[in-house]
C-alpha cells in the first residue's frame, strides 16, 4: 500500500508535466498559464503530499532496525541521492561546456534541474527520522504545534519578508511526513468518520485559498499574484495533503485487497524500481518534446480535440521513453554506488555529510547545470562547484558494505530502485498480503 501511494504520486507528476505544456501562441508556456479558469484541476494533480506522508512509514521501519543514527543516514542518503548524482553529472558535464557559446544554455539547465527539489527536501526530512520519530506518540500535539508554525511563516510571508516563506519547504513537507506516522493507527479508523474528516479537511484547505490571500492553484502559475501554495508550500496544501492521508487510510482495505493479488503486486514493484530514474529523466523527454514542436511548428488550438491527441500521445511516448531511459541510469547508479563507497568511513560525521549533500541537491534545483558565474541559491557561483559538492558529500555518506538489490519473497526485486532510490518492498514497505503494523 505504501508502494501504491508513492509510486502513484511520481507518475501523477510525470503525466501532468507531459501533458501540461503548450507552443500555440510561438513560446514555450504552460496551458494553465494560457487557461487559468482551468486551475481547478490542480486540486486533481497535486499528489506529492501521498508520497511524503506514505515515506514516513517506511522511514520509520528503516530507523527501528538500525543500530545508531549513522549507519541509518548512511543507507538511506546513499540509495536516495545516487540517482541525482548520475543525473546531475551527466547534464553538467553535457552542459556546462556549450554555455560559454550559448547564453540560452543557461536556462535549459535550470529547467532540466527544478525537480531536484523534490530529492533535496526529502533527504533532509529522511536525515531527521532519528528526531522526529520521537515526536510521533504525541500526534495531536506534535501536528497542532507544526500547523501553527507554518501558519505564523505564512503570515510573516505575506506581512513582513517574502524570503521567511522558505521555510515551510522543510515545515510544511516535514509536517506531512510527521502526518504519515499517523497511517497506521488511521486506517484502523471507520471509514466514515475518515471520509468526513477529509472532506473537512478539504473544506479548510478550500476556505483558505478562496478567501485568505493564497492561490486557488495547488501548484506555481505564472503571473499569479497571489501566494503560491508550491514554491513556497503554505497551510492550504498542508490541509490539503490531511485530506489526501485520510482519504488513503479510508481506502486502505479496499487497496489493500487490490494488492493481494500477485499481478498487481508486480506491477506497483516494477514500477516503483525505476519511479524516480522516471521523475528525473522525463523531464529533458518532454524539453525534447517542447522544442520539436517548436521548431515544427506544431500549433492545435489549447485543449480542442487535436491538441489532446497530441498530448495523450506524446504523454504515452514520454512515459514510455523515460521507462527505458531510467533502466540503465538505475544501473548506472548502482554501479556508482558499488564503485565510489570508500573501504573506511570517512572522517566526517554521517549526519552533516548527508545534510549537505541534500542541501546541495536544493541548490542545484535553483541554479542548474549550466551556470559558470551567476546568481544561484545562497550565492552558490557554479553548477561545476556545486557538482562538486554533491559528488563529496555523497561519497562521505556513502555506507561501507551497504546492501544492495534484494530478492522478495514474491520472486521480484524490492529494488532500492534498483540500485537507486524509491524503496519498494524494502525498509519497512508493505508486501503482498503483509500488513504494516
Amino acid at each position: 500500500m505504501l508502494d501504491l501511494a508513492k509510486g502513484y504520486a511520481l507518475l501523477v507528476v510525470v503525466m501532468a508535466h507531459a501533458l501540461a505544456w503548450d507552443v500555440s501562441t510561438g513560446e514555450p508556456a504552460n496551458v494553465l498559464d494560457l487557461r487559468p479558469e482551468l486551475r481547478w484541476i490542480t486540486w486533481i494533480l497535486q499528489v506529492l503530499p501521498l508520497f511524503f506522508a506514505a515515506g514516513a512509514v517506511s522511514n520509520r521501519d528503516s530507523w527501528q532496525r538500525s543500530a545508531d543514527a549513522g549507519g541509518y543516514v548512511r543507507r538511506r542518503i546513499s540509495r536516495l541521492a545516487a540517482p541525482a548524482v548520475v543525473y546531475a553529472s551527466v547534464w553538467t558535464a553535457l552542459l556546462l561546456p556549450l554555455a560559454l557559446h550559448f547564453t540560452p544554455v543557461e536556462l535549459v539547465g535550470r529547467y532540466l534541474a527544478q525537480l531536484l527539489w523534490f530529492l533535496g527536501v526529502y533527504s533532509m526530512i529522511v536525515i531527521a527520522v532519528p528526531v522526529t520519530t520521537r515526536w510521533a506518540s504525541r500526534p495531536l500535539l506534535t501536528l497542532g504545534l507544526g500547523l501553527v508554525t507554518v501558519l505564523a511563516v505564512d503570515v510573516i510571508r505575506w506581512q513582513v519578508e517574502p524570503l521567511v516563506g522558505w521555510l515551510n519547504w522543510l515545515l510544511v513537507w516535514g509536517w506531512l511526513h510527521q502526518l504519515g506516522y499517523c497511517l497506521p493507527t488511521l486506517r484502523r479508523q471507520p471509514a466514515v468518520r475518515l471520509l468526513l474528516a477529509a472532506a473537512g479537511a478539504l473544506a479548510v484547505a478550500f476556505g483558505l485559498a478562496v478567501f485568505g490571500p493564497y492561490s486557488t492553484s495547488m501548484v506555481s502559475m505564472a503571473n499569479d499574484e497571489e501566494l503560491s501554495n508550491l514554491s513556497p508550500p503554505t497551510i492550504v496544501l498542508a490541509c490539503f495533503g490531511l485530506a489526501q492521508v485520510l482519504l488513503l487510510a479510508a481506502l486502505w482495505p479496499l487497496l489493500d485487497r487490490l494488492l493481494t493479488r500477485q499481478q498487481a503486486w508486480v506491477v506497483v514493484a516494477a514500477w516503483g524500481s525505476r519511479a524516480i530514474e522516471v521523475y528525473l529523466w522525463h523531464v529533458p523527454l518532454v524539453a525534447v518534446v517542447i522544442g520539436m514542436a517548436w521548431v515544427i511548428p506544431i500549433r492545435p488550438a489549447p485543449l480542442g480535440p487535436a491538441w489532446w491527441l497530441l498530448h495523450v500521445t506524446v504523454a504515452v511516448l514520454v512515459l514510455t521513453a523515460a521507462w527505458l531511459l531510467a533502466g540503465p541510469m538505475a544501473r548506472a547508479a548502482r554501479w556508482l554506488r558499488a564503485h565510489t563507497e570508500p573501504r573506511r568511513p570517512m572522517p566526517v560525521p554521517p549526519v552533516l555529510a548527508g545534510v549537505v549533500t541534500a542541501m546541495v541537491i536544493v541548490a542545484l534545483s535553483q541554479t542548474g547545470f549550466a551556470t559558470w558565474l551567476g546568481d544561484g541559491l545562497l550565492g552558490m557561483p557554479s553548477s561545476s562547484l556545486l557538482l562538486l559538492l554533491l559528488l563529496g558529500g555523497w561519497r562521505a555518506v556513502a555506507a561501507v558494505g551497504a546492501t544492495h538489490d534484494t530478492v522478495g519473497s514474491a520472486g521480484v526485486v524490492r529494488a532500492d530502485q534498483a540500485g537507486g532510490t524509491l524503496v519498494i518492498g524494502h525498509d519497512g514497505a508493505d508486501a503482498p498480503g503483509r500488513h504494516v503494523p
